[in-house]
């Protein structure tokens, strides 16, 4: 999940549609008195955002929304009539300007196309710089016998990483019985369509 806060100019009241390309997804805000409005815990997907106020002219962007990115997307509304839309084609990819978090997504075509051993979606987690991953678990046992291994950031211990899935915590308070790992719930790798590794520094959720 994701949230996208944006600001249209200093126009109030006008009407922002955010409709995610791939589901027709949509959500609706409006603009404050300041121009500002956001989308919160919107999926993650690639997003047509169009801004509408009476006696301008329409404007829309295509808006990249990656897991757990705040994504920020200024609007500039010219005056003009309403009938025409003003479309931005060539966007460049924004910058995460809402938080200094540091981290990687292994994104969707990552998790599909990587072979992995026993289809643990953990083992993708070696791809991100810092990441440094253990076959074997804290009780000893084997990950060939399809348990978790360890894995550590930047020298972190493993019982200190934190696990959220799809914005929900998702950690016990010791390591769990059936696979000596400290996550509640562990999805199949192909229900999967993307993981962030946040490594420091974190933001406030």
């Amino acid at each position: 999940m994701g949230s996208l806060p944006i600001r249209a100019k200093l126009v109030a009241d006008a009407t922002v549609t955010a409709q995610n390309q791939a589901t027709n997804f949509t959500q609706v805000a409006h603009t404050d008195a300041s121009g500002y409005y956001s989308f919160l815990s919107l999926p993650i997907g690639t997003y047509a955002v169009t801004a509408k106020q009476t006696g301008f002219e329409p404007v829309s962007a295509q808006v990249l929304l990656e897991t757990a990115q705040k994504a920020r997307h200024d609007f500039s509304l010219k005056v003009g009539e309403s009938k025409e839309t003003v479309v931005v084609e060539s966007d460049p990819p924004s910058l995460s300007t809402e938080d200094a978090s540091l981290g990687a997504v292994v994104n969707n075509n990552i998790v599909a196309d990587t072979p992995l051993y026993l289809r643990n979606w953990d083992d993708l987690l070696r791809l991100v710089a810092g990441v440094q991953s253990n076959r074997y678990t804290d009780q000893s046992g084997a990950t060939s016998a399809g348990r978790t291994g360890a894995f550590n950031v930047h020298g972190v211990h493993s019982l200190q990483n934190n696990f959220i899935l799809d914005g929900v915590d998702n950690n016990t308070f010791s390591e769990n019985v059936q696979e000596l790992s400290t996550q509640g719930s562990r999805p199949s790798v192909d229900t999967i369509q993307e993981i962030k590794v946040i490594t420091n520094p974190y933001s406030a959720e």
